[in-house]
């Protein structure tokens, strides 16, 4: 994964002192000021890179480095590279860096992973040939020593081959590699056949999609909020005491029915008895009332300001008699 470094250019310029600070500008410097030119150069490259635009990053990186070298510099320049299809060129930026005494611990790590990841992506060519002292390699025009592994690593896209023999060529053709692809050419002797056979590659790798800087997608924050199980409970338990209400105010108003009826023939300790029974019917069902209120209020705000409900759920809330039995899947 490419990332762009961000360390703020003033930041790493106060880091660094000695003969940088007293570096002369370049000639292409207008404002005189290598300081001013670099910081310029920086952000024009930074901007473009973000942009997707990265061959004018190379171009600013590369200005930038020009008036101020450092590794922070040149790791993204090297990132640009490697987003050209550049990884030989861009390995070579990034061992500079990791070499380089001014690199932090953080940004030489960085640099060791974006190495091994542009090395992935060198092309690989392996020429078997038949007599390697008289036959000699051309690519793209140059002559390449084999270093006596018969293999090279380029980068992919487009290039010109050539196997020449005394003064003979016996190869000349294009080859179209893909990045992290593995070619051979087999040239044989007597009759003079040229095999080109593609070598699959157990992981072959690939230029990363990834774009230059990624924002992580917003994750879902803990609101500390209760879940809706919370809430269903609320409601059954409002749902129970309404029901315990009405039951409580029908049975007060029988009871003073049958007080009505039966008054004429009571006597008076059964009626003062048969009154006070009344009250405690009629408190027990200002009790419930008042617990169904509550209750049913208290389910509101907890529904409104302190329950999430996202996501699905599914609950269910009943009442029985003598229970009250609450289910539900979150």
């Amino acid at each position: 994964m490419l990332r762009l470094c961000s360390l703020p250019w003033l930041a790493t310029l106060l880091l660094v002192s000695g003969p940088l600070l007293a570096a002369e500008p370049a000639p292409d410097c207008p404002e005189g000021d290598a300081t001013v030119c670099g910081r310029k150069h920086f952000e024009r490259g930074a901007q473009a890179f973000e942009k997707g635009d990265f061959a004018g990053s190379a171009t600013e990186f590369e200005a930038a480095l020009a008036q101020r070298p450092h590794p922070v510099i040149r790791f993204n320049f090297a990132l640009a590279l490697a987003r050209l299809g550049r990884p030989s060129a861009a390995i070579a930026q990034l061992r500079q860096v990791i070499e380089d005494p001014a690199t932090d611990k953080e940004l030489r790590g960085r640099a060791e992973r974006e190495r091994k990841s542009a090395e992935q992506a060198l092309s690989r060519v392996t020429f078997r040939l038949s007599d390697p002292t008289r036959e000699r390699v051309e690519l793209d025009g140059a002559r390449v020593d084999l270093a006596g592994q018969g293999e090279l690593s380029i980068d992919p896209g487009m290039h010109h081959v050539r196997v020449i023999s005394n003064s003979s060529v016996v190869l000349d053709q294009d080859l179209d590699l893909a990045p992290g692809e593995r070619v051979e050419l087999r040239v044989g002797e007597r009759s003079r056949r040229i095999d080109v056979v593609v070598v699959p590659d157990a992981a072959p790798a690939a230029p990363s999609a990834t774009p230059p800087v990624v924002v992580p997608a917003p994750q879902p924050a803990d609101s500390g909020k209760l879940p809706p199980t919370w809430f269903f409970v609320g409601v059954g338990a409002t749902v129970a005491l309404g029901g315990l209400t009405v039951w409580s105010g029908l049975d007060t108003q029988r009871a003073h029915d049958d007080y009505e009826r039966d008054l004429p023939r009571l006597t008076q300790g059964e009626a003062d008895e048969r009154v006070k029974d009344g009250h405690s019917l009629e408190l027990r069902t200002n009790l419930l009332l008042a617990g169904t209120l509550v209750a049913g209020a208290g389910t509101a705000v907890l529904g409104v300001w302190f329950t999430s409900f996202s996501g699905k759920a599914q609950a269910a809330v009943g009442v029985a008699p003598g229970r009250l039995f609450v289910s539900g899947r979150f």
